[in-house]
């Protein structure tokens, strides 16, 4: 059977001389002391209800009950429990600490905010403000700690804590990676963990799967000096400790801040390790990437004139072609701190870098549809309050730069935009913690799909990117959850080789007997309109699915894959690339 297959495009949304809205119920205060520093908001479903929250951490306080770890629901109101405060210590600016993941690390179902302090303390709450048993957990002293990252090292369906801690007061020496793992209700480290590793770095470790033997392994930094010939490093390893062949790989330089992004960006099935870096060999401050035996791919570094410490770069397709484009913000005095966006061969796209008329692009970088036309846009926090947003072609998306409100005495975005589809609506919203102590939400006409990067670090658990297999975090699977629209989305990986992953929604249907079953179709088609493969043809109860395509036999090229359910059908390209 031969079908043809057109593919129609829908004018974007236009938005003209007015201003992106707020998402309903939006901004909060989050923050009864000072502003919302480095607090990039976490945003997943906390209690298992199928809608998200988002969380947000305060960093600094100077008096009253402790630092301020807020969670809202989608209309701004608090999460029953919340706010929470902190007990012990206080969270200071100090990095990228402040920043919480989500994820179930205890095992009972439900996800759990993870952070840490600067007195050496890794905190867990429950969707009801309360600490979890064996919460806090004490990494040793008065240490400095960075962002967790939650991955099942294990393979037991908890979420292990992947941290890192030094020694707050210079030299921030007294290094130490630690793995939690979560028995008989207290956490306690892996076998081999701590691991010790020197100079610490305001980096935050990532684990994905780097070498394609579908095991994770933590990829982490230790800063280095110079004056005593102590380089800085990137660490590779295995959950049992050893090295990955290549690692640890040596950089000629003091101070490794940013924190890596893991990404297949040449598709052979294997994670690549990419940051920004200025090594004295070759002495170009630029995007570095290395492969998982630490060799530098050949079209790297990407020169940048300067750039965040402490931030991670962005990527995902901006153009339109399956491969990936990499955005990171820069830094530099007096307000001339620019967006720069390179393709896989590290060209610049067209009219970038651009500037944002501000000394700091502050933070990482998000990647999102934001302009309505399903491909991403660079969305790019500054010192100054405004938020830019542009589009593949360098051109600023309409209704921005978006601006906080001058309600306190500074109202800068220092922070990582986190950017979803909070309320379920096809469009996509960014939430963002400003110097004036609000949490912002914005609604824009962008398209939801599953081209972006959402945040600092990726996703919610923190991982660094895209690690394979990886869905956004949920608990225990809701039985009783029924979607509420027909949902087809991009296949993953996407491009692939040879397996790939389809999800699909279906919805309730009511009839004159009560909500019914439907019959399915998923297939797969060339680009000629030749049916490739069946993958479901079947009837199917509300809820949402997932099949798995082998394209094992099929030469690389495009293909098509059509989802027919009732009236509804659905169609999405995917790319096998050998």
């Amino acid at each position: 059977m031969k079908i043809f297959i057109i593919l129609c495009f829908f004018s974007a949304t236009i938005i003209t001389a007015q201003t992106i809205p707020f998402q309903y119920g939006w901004p909060r205060a989050g923050s009864t002391d000072f502003g919302l520093y480095n607090s990039s908001p976490t945003i997943a479903d906390i209690d298992n209800d199928g809608i998200y929250e988002v969380s947000v951490m305060e960093n600094i306080v100077t008096s009253g009950s402790g630092p301020m770890l807020s969670c809202f629901n989608l209309n701004g109101s608090f999460q029953a429990g919340f706010p929470a405060y902190i007990t012990f210590g206080s969270l200071q600016s100090s990095g990228s600490n402040e920043i919480s993941a989500m994820g179930d690390v205890n095992g009972d179902g439900k996800m759990e905010i993870v952070f840490g302090d600067e007195n050496g303390r890794v905190f867990a709450f429950g969707s009801n403000g309360q600490q979890i048993a064996g919460s806090p957990f004490n990494v040793g002293g008065t240490k400095e700690t960075t962002t967790p990252a939650l991955v099942d090292l294990t393979k037991d369906s908890i979420l292990e804590i992947i941290i890192t801690s030094y020694e707050r007061d210079s030299p921030e020496d007294n290094g130490q990676l630690h793995v939690l793992t979560y028995k008989g209700g207290q956490f306690e480290e892996l076998p081999g963990f701590p691991m010790n590793f020197g100079l610490g770095s305001k980096s935050s470790p990532v684990a994905g799967d780097l070498d394609g033997d579908d095991d994770y392994e933590i990829v982490f930094i230790s800063n280095g000096n110079l004056g005593q010939r102590i380089y800085s490093q990137i660490h590779a390893i295995e959950i049992d400790g050893t090295y990955l062949p290549g690692f640890p790989l040596n950089m000629a330089m003091s101070s490794l801040g940013s924190t890596p992004t893991l990404y297949d960006i040449n598709s052979d099935g294997k994670l690549e390790i990419v940051l920004r870096a200025m090594p004295e060999n070759p002495n170009i401050n630029g995007i570095y990437a290395y492969d998982y035996q630490g060799n530098l791919l050949p079209q790297f570094p990407f020169p940048i004139e300067s750039g965040h410490p402490d931030a991670n770069v962005a990527i995902a397709d901006m153009d339109g072609d399956s491969l990936p484009e990499f955005a990171f913000g820069s830094v530099r005095a007096v307000d001339s701190g620019k967006v720069w966006v390179w393709d896989l061969q590290g060209n610049l796209l067209k009219n970038y870098p651009q500037k944002v008329f501000a000394t700091w692009v502050d933070g990482s970088v998000a990647l999102a549809d934001v302009s309505g036309d399903s491909l991403p846009d660079v969305i790019a926090p500054t010192n100054d309050g405004l938020m830019y947003a542009f589009d593949k072609d360098g051109q600023l998306v309409s209704g921005f730069p978006l601006e906080a409100e001058n309600v306190y005495v500074v109202k800068g975005f220092n922070t990582s935009p986190t950017v979803v589809d909070i309320d379920n609506d096809g469009d996509i919203e960014i939430f963002a913690g400003s110097l004036n102590k609000r949490v912002y939400g914005w609604d824009t006409p962008g398209i939801s799909n599953k081209n972006i990067w959402s945040t600092f670090k990726g996703n919610a658990q923190r991982t660094g990117g895209q690690l394979i297999g990886y869905r956004e975090p949920t608990g225990v699977k809701n039985n009783n959850y029924k979607p509420d629209n027909y949902v087809l989305e991009q296949n993953y990986p996407n491009p692939f080789n040879p397996l790939t992953k389809i999800r699909y929604s279906i919805p309730s249907v009511e009839t004159h007997g009560g909500a019914s079953q439907q019959n399915v179709m998923l297939k797969v088609y060339d680009v000629l309109g030749s049916e490739i493969a069946t993958l479901i043809n079947e009837e199917r109860a509300p809820g949402v699915y997932e099949v798995e395509f082998d394209g094992s036999k099929l030469s690389s090229g495009i293909y098509f894959y059509i989802l027919t359910a009732g009236s509804f059908k659905a169609v999405n390209k995917m790319i096998l690339m050998r």
